[in-house]
């Protein structure tokens, strides 16, 4: 078989897929890798055919930088204005990418992929990292992270998501679908889920909605394998005590300096050694005491084995590596789902109340470090579900078998 897999986002949509994707070439079947340009790299890195859809998503989100710590109503605006922009290079670069393949798996933002599906006649699925992107009355859509709203307003919040969807790219969707031949769409979220959606979700962590049946859950498809740390990396994890980490991962920041020194600030505060990550937000750039390191991207399987606490953004990738480790969390969400997890984290007991990202301070986060620090119920607790996890990662079967 010949298996698109049309991946639209940032790292944390596109690298669980390159995983998935590997899985089907283990197998024997032929993989075309579809994805924004700036992902070729990674893709031909682990041996892909590549196809370029749409435009470079690291260029956009740092011009929009300012967004992803402005809240949701700007982080909205900014989502709006990429997927309009998208939406027909997306429906033409897929279309030209999938010719001659026997099923298309999509993830992240790919708009287009169940329509392309349907022109050509073949199977599609859909790979959702987190519950809260599945329609459902126990929580609200991502663009309102709310986890606590009674289910009379969630419906109505995701009557209202649906219609604004509509209003603002319905035009766009059904004009390239009316290119190809088929009916408009009056439901573009029910178009991007397809009609048989999957859920990459470690259970313990993120089950399926209650109220929704039928939705497999196939395991969050980032592999956890320990892999070599870099050499300068190992020297500093062993020159001491197990530092903290801090990483935003792809999301971009306005003032990277700024923020770098505010880190600093409070790891002082804190008294802690630090393992900073560059990200896409370039942490880093600034002079940096002998017990804080930046680096750039890692096997986080490994170094979350090697660290007291992991500060990060609240990814669904980062989230669950960091709980498979069973290090402690904390959570500074910017936008979207990252809220549901900062939820989760808390709720499970594997970090304290989230830190939102336009509010962080230096007081702040070393407010958290130190009571996360020296919390030794929150250490145990958070190893023994990491034991619980990397147990399940031995018995479940392979999501290759589920999603084709």
């Amino acid at each position: 078989m010949k298996i698109a897999v049309a991946a639209e986002g940032t790292r944390g949509d596109i690298h669980p897929m390159l995983a998935f994707a590997r899985r089907i070439e283990a197998r024997g079947d032929e993989v075309v890798f579809c994805a924004p340009p700036d992902f070729e790299g990674d893709a031909r890195e682990r041996g892909f055919a590549f196809r370029p859809i749409g435009r470079d998503i690291r260029e956009y989100l740092t011009a929009e930088a300012g967004s992803l710590h402005g809240g949701a109503l700007a982080m909205a605006r900014a989502a709006g204005d990429l997927f309009k922009e998208n939406v027909a290079s997306q429906f033409a670069d897929l279309c030209d990418a999938t010719s001659g393949c026997d099923a298309i798996v999509s993830a992240g933002t790919q708009i287009a992929a169940s329509s392309v599906a349907e022109h050509l006649g073949v199977p599609h699925r859909f790979v959702a990292y987190d519950p809260t992107l599945i329609r459902s009355e126990t929580h609200s859509p991502v663009f309102c992270p709310r986890t606590d709203l009674p289910r009379w307003v969630n419906r109505l919040l995701w009557s209202l998501q649906g219609k604004l969807l509509h209003l603002g790219m319905g035009r766009a969707v059904n004009r390239e679908r009316a290119k190809l031949g088929l009916p408009p769409s009056r439901d573009l979220y029910g178009l991007l889920l397809g009609s048989d959606p999957i859920l990459a979700t470690d259970e313990r962590l993120a089950p399926a909605p209650s109220d929704v049946e039928g939705i497999p859950c196939i395991g969050c498809l980032h592999p956890f394998e320990e892999k070599p740390l870099p050499e300068k990396l190992e020297a500093f994890l062993d020159a001491g005590p197990a530092p903290v980490y801090i990483g935003f991962g792809s999301m971009t920041d306005p003032d990277p300096q700024r923020s770098t020194r505010m880190l600093l600030g409070a790891i002082e505060s804190a008294g802690v050694r630090a393992v900073i990550s560059a990200g896409w937000a370039g942490l880093g750039g600034v002079a940096l005491p002998s017990h804080v390191a930046v680096v750039g991207p890692v096997d986080h399987s490994t170094l979350f084995q090697r660290v007291s606490v992991v500060v990060h953004h609240g990814g669904a990738g980062t989230t669950t590596m960091a709980a498979r480790a069973g290090a402690p969390q904390i959570l500074v969400p910017h936008v979207l789902d990252q809220f549901h997890w900062a939820g989760r984290v808390q709720r499970l007991g594997l970090g304290p109340a989230p830190l939102v990202r336009r509010r962080l301070t230096a007081d702040g986060l070393a407010g958290s470090l130190r009571a996360v620090c020296e919390n030794e119920w929150l250490a145990e607790n958070a190893a023994e579900l990491g034991r619980r996890l990397r147990e399940d990662l031995a018995l479940r079967a392979d999501p290759v078998d589920v999603l084709l």
